[in-house]
């Protein structure tokens, strides 16, 4: 693959790892995301890179750059983005960087609740600031669903779910309503801006609920 031979061109030995990812919490929805591990990772690392990927971009997104054990030392962290790797990560060269990695329920359900309050607090302080125009909604609402998408499905397996119908069986689970948020993660076509307000409007009160359950 020809990614790989340019990453193995550039780090040589050090090479350990690629992959194909999406992270969900700093994921957008594409799933071209590019995972390079290597050994000693340097700020000229990341600027050769940058250099030797220029051709690929139609192709990946900004691929992310981890020393080998950056992931381990800051597990407690990254909690999500690891198991998102286990499961879903697809390896070009290499081993999966977190395959041996153990995570613990209390550092996943802290990161949870972390990320559970920034985010609002994000897509509120960016619907406040908007000018309504279509784009800006758009870029609101989209960029956060997945990352909700995640949350939800990592409070489901700290209750020993693992399920397909994530935010359906989540809404039954804790008994709430998530319709708004479904229609927007789930429809094939995005809809014109006048019925997309009142769908963006309903998501953002239905994320208020995420600060309510306990789990």
């Amino acid at each position: 693959m020809e990614i790989v031979e340019s990453l193995k061109n550039l780090f040589e030995e050090r090479l350990q790892s690629v992959c194909l990812h999406n992270l969900g919490i700093s994921a957008n929805m594409s799933k071209r995301g590019l995972l390079v591990v290597a050994n000693d990772v340097s700020l000229d690392d990341t600027k050769s890179l940058k250099l030797k990927l220029r051709k690929f971009k139609k192709q990946y997104n900004t691929p992310l750059l981890f020393s080998s054990d950056f992931l381990e030392k800051n597990k407690n962290y990254f909690c999500m983005e690891i198991l998102e790797l286990k499961e879903n990560a697809k390896i070009l060269y290499g081993d999966n960087p977190v395959s041996n990695i153990n995570i613990e329920k209390d550092a996943l359900r802290n990161q949870i609740k972390r990320e559970i309050a920034s985010k609002i607090l994000a897509v509120r302080s960016s619907f406040l600031e908007l000018t309504l125009e279509r784009k800006v909604v758009e870029d609101i609402a989209y960029r956060s669903l997945y990352n909700f998408y995640i949350i939800t499905k990592y409070i489901l397996y700290l209750t020993d779910k693992i399920t397909q119908n994530v935010f359906e069986d989540f809404e039954n689970h804790f008994s709430i309503d998530l319709n708004n948020t479904k229609k927007l993660f789930f429809m094939e076509k995005r809809p014109k801006f006048d019925k997309l307000l009142p769908l963006f409007e309903g998501y953002m009160k239905e994320l208020d609920n995420f600060l309510k359950i306990k789990f």
